[in-house]
């Protein structure tokens, strides 16, 4: 093979090699997009995260072999005392979303109701509404927190 042949067949390579590696990367506009993530959405995740690894755990002392009658007991007791806070918090979240608000998050922890709304120009009267709302769905066993973000 000649010089200029084996010449063209490189640089050939190269240039196709490279726009391969153009073509597989993600554009600025999509990296931006995927990276800018709400606040809100963050710790939803976090919280499912944290359910998840409670679940996780009470399936592994169940799947145990020396687990003891009570410990399984109580591990499945754990496991539907954390899937029914999820249904609640759910539910939580739904009727915020049906009052018209963009998003919200709600975290139950023993009687304390966290919620979080995103919201710009938030009133005292929005957090009143939201409130009365929820002791309306939960009953008065709790004590609500409305915190609102504007991002």
């Amino acid at each position: 093979m000649n010089k200029q042949a084996f010449t063209f067949l490189t640089l050939f390579s190269l240039i196709l090699v490279l726009s391969i590696y153009y073509i597989m990367l993600p554009s600025n506009e999509t990296e931006n997009v995927t990276t800018v993530e709400s606040t809100i959405m963050e710790l939803q995740e976090e919280l499912d995260q944290k359910r998840d690894e409670i679940i996780a755990q009470n399936n592994a002392i169940i799947a145990e072999e020396t687990s003891t009658t009570e410990a399984i007991n109580e591990a499945l007791e754990t496991i539907s005392e954390t899937k029914s806070l999820s249904e609640k918090e759910k539910d939580i979240v739904s009727m915020i979303l049906e009052l018209g608000y963009e998003e919200a998050y709600v975290e139950i922890d023993n009687k304390i109701i966290k919620v979080t709304i995103k919201k710009t120009d938030a009133s005292s009267s929005d957090a009143s509404n939201v409130i009365k709302e929820i002791l309306n769905l939960m009953g008065n066993d709790y004590q609500v927190e409305v915190k609102f973000i504007s991002e």
